[in-house]
């Protein structure tokens, strides 16, 4: 591998570094993902890196290494990469810290909103005109026309669901096993399409009690309710949508989309967040430099 390797692309996330190494044509070499015991400081993340790729690879590669993910909140400081804006004006903005390129995060003053991550997701995806559903823990739309981001708007949907699911008056600690079924989700969803006469998440609890609603199917309403108000929220029936997500999260918004009569393409956030560490790189010209 050493005399092919050309590019180290790493993704930190919570405590999960994911790492590629790359040939000179973006080919996959060989991965790896480590992890810390916990979250870490941000003064902490550079150092880090540098041990754990050291450990993987036996030692700091001499090829340049790029990372994206919770790093790029290194980059307040880099305040020309803005909303709206060109997206391919990303690469001439690498940070370079302790000898890593950091991919700084996209920023957005009105209504203030950040990438987090999302763009170099957003760079692997070789599109110049699209609405863009990136579905995460936080999922982020954007809307890009001729090459440039017009908007991005994240919401806490995954997050919003752990939170009720485990804490407060709708926690699953008193209920069954919980199976997804997707007649109840899609059910939900629909309901929340409804915006106009969208029931609140409480209604879940009610229709249990009423007996409406099979106390193991609870989570499955819960996140179609939820899902449902992101999609309405920036969707309409008939938009072309990319949905760029993967596993169950692909499939839940999959479904929602379906609901609402978008016409979606499917796409791995994986596949694509490597596409755009690679295409960043190559980009900025730091391929072949030492």
């Amino acid at each position: 591998m050493k005399d092919s390797l050309a590019l180290i692309g790493l993704d930190w996330s919570g405590s999960r570094l994911s790492a590629w190494a790359y040939d000179e044509e973006g080919e996959i070499l060989s991965s790896a993902v480590m992890h810390e015991p916990e979250r870490i400081a941000a003064s902490e993340y550079l150092s880090r890196i540098r041990f754990h790729v050291s450990e993987w690879l036996g030692a700091w590669p001499d090829v340049p290494v790029i990372v994206s993910g919770d790093v790029g909140i290194l980059s307040q400081s880099v305040t020309n990469v803005s909303i709206p804006g060109p997206l391919m004006a990303l690469p001439g903005h690498l940070m370079a810290r302790d000898g890593i390129w950091i991919v700084p995060w996209l920023r957005q003053l009105s209504p203030p909103d950040i990438s987090c991550g999302s763009e170099t997701i957003l760079a692997g995806l070789g599109e110049d005109h699209a609405a863009v559903c990136i579905a995460g823990r936080h999922t982020r739309h954007y809307d890009l026309e001729h090459g440039r981001i017009l908007g991005l708007s994240t919401e806490i949907t995954s997050e919003l669901r752990d939170l009720l699911l485990t804490a407060g008056a709708l926690a699953l600690k008193d209920s069954p096993a919980q199976i997804f079924d997707p007649r109840v989700f899609r059910e939900w969803v629909e309901r929340a399409l409804d915006t106009e006469d969208a029931p609140p998440v409480f209604a879940v609890e009610a229709a249990i009690f009423t007996g409406q609603l099979d106390p193991a199917c609870k989570a499955a309403a819960i996140v179609g309710l939820l899902i449902g108000a992101d999609v309405a929220a920036h969707y309409d029936p008939g938009d072309e949508v990319l949905l760029v997500a993967d596993g169950p999260l692909r499939e839940a918004y999959g479904l929602a989309l379906d609901a609402l009569g978008a016409d979606v393409d499917e796409i791995s956030a994986s596949e694509a967040l490597r596409e755009g560490l690679f295409e960043l790189a190559d980009l900025a010209g730091l391929l072949g430099e030492d």
